[in-house]
């Protein structure tokens, strides 16, 4: 900037001799009158716009005028101002987030953790915690507050409403026609595995002798014909099954409006409500306690195993990693949304912690080339707003002069 000041101090400085010089031989000379009005001009456009230009960071020479020093005069309104244009309009959660929405938090996380010094720098920072963690565990106390609090929240989240619509909205939507053709393709097996037609055929033989028992005349018609109606019950039950997986059949339909029927009545049935409350009470009860005797008797450093195995899973799905990068963004987000006043403040404490006259003397190194420009550029276009006015006054003298 010192360069560019002193270009300027110099062409103003010049531009003050020139018409200083010239003026002497002005009234005698074309050319001296000439230079006398054009180096004048150009001080008075260079001299206008230093005063402007240092008006800005202080008083030109120690004038308290009005307009100048400018950013002291104003410096508060101007530090509040910048603070609520950074975190109103520049940082706002949406621009962050629009600036952030293309990366993959997700492959960014996987990045960072393929490289096995950060796995074991985040290790060696959570190892001491969770060791702590685990000595300070109070387990009689979590378990009695498990077992109290479990089967109420349990209880709280209304799971046959939630397993009435949710059939509802797969028999709608078509979701079990994958689980009735997997059912029926599996049912079909099972009726030609050697065991079952051996049960088969058990029990037909043992309803044909229960039916031929007391009468003779049965015994006479009847008696062998077991072994043949066991293939024909069999491909009865696959056409039944054909039809069970066929989403356009009357069996199908029936079996869906007897299904949603027994869940609708099973919505409001507080009896089978409690029973399925309670087996999943007991159920994650068990789950959990299990956790906690495996949490006391294996050591600390299976979470980190965990955690490798968690971060392998997370590496083989795209479709992990597409959630996850999700839930990272929407943390994001709302974490941006609740510390945009945060924004403000810490900016705005910022501007505050430098001194009044440092900062000032900041700004000015950061602009004061363009503005030393600004100077030299109203020095010069002053000269030629000189010359060209001083040709025309001229012009306009000698066209007078010639019609006298």
């Amino acid at each position: 900037m010192a360069t560019v000041k002193t270009q300027a101090h110099c062409l103003l400085a010049g531009a003050a001799a020139a018409a200083v010089c010239a003026w002497p031989w002005a009234q005698g000379s074309l050319a001296a009158d000439f230079i006398h009005h054009t180096a004048l001009a150009a001080t008075i456009g260079g001299l206008a716009d230093w005063w402007g230009v240092t008006a800005l960071f202080k008083r030109p020479l120690g004038i308290n005028a009005p307009g100048t020093d400018v950013l002291r005069n104003n410096y508060e309104r101007l530090t509040t101002g910048l603070a609520d244009f950074v975190s109103n309009d520049l940082l706002t959660a949406e621009n962050v987030m629009q600036a952030v929405g293309r990366e993959n938090f997700a492959k960014l996380l996987l990045e960072h953790f393929a490289q096995q010094q950060n796995v074991e720098r985040l290790w060696q920072t959570v190892r001491p915690l969770a060791q702590h963690a685990l000595r300070s565990l109070n387990t009689r106390k979590a378990e009695q507050l498990l077992l109290s609090e479990l089967p109420k929240y349990i209880a709280s989240l209304r799971i046959p409403e939630i397993l009435a619509d949710a059939l509802q909205k797969a028999v709608a939507n078509g979701s079990f026609n994958g689980i009735w053709q997997l059912l029926t393709q599996e049912a079909k097996q099972i009726l030609h595995k050697p065991e079952f037609t051996a049960l088969l055929e058990g029990l037909t033989q043992m309803a044909e002798e229960k039916y031929n028992k007391d009468s003779l005349l049965r015994n006479l018609f009847v008696s062998g014909q077991a072994a043949k109606l066991a293939p024909l019950f069999v491909q009865e039950l696959e056409k039944a099954l054909d039809a069970l997986a066929d989403p356009d059949s009357e069996l199908r339909r029936q079996v869906d409006n007897w299904l949603l029927a027994r869940m609708e009545d099973y919505r409001h049935d507080i009896a089978f409500a409690d029973w399925l409350n309670s087996k999943l009470s007991q159920l994650a009860t068990a789950k959990a306690l299990a956790f906690k005797e495996l949490l006391q008797t294996q050591d600390v450093d299976i979470l980190l195993t965990l955690m490798q195995k968690r971060l392998q899973l997370l590496a083989d799905s795209e479709t992990e990693q597409s959630r996850l990068d999700g839930v990272l963004k929407e943390l994001l987000l709302q974490a941006l949304a609740m510390q945009h006043d945060t924004v403000y403040d810490l900016v705005l404490a910022k501007l505050h912690s430098y001194d009044r006259d440092v900062l000032i003397a900041k700004m000015e190194l950061r602009v004061g080339d363009d503005l030393q420009n600004i100077r030299k550029s109203g020095t010069c276009i002053g000269g030629l707003m000189g010359a060209v006015l001083f040709i025309i006054a001229t012009m306009a003298e000698r066209l007078v002069g010639w019609d006298e």
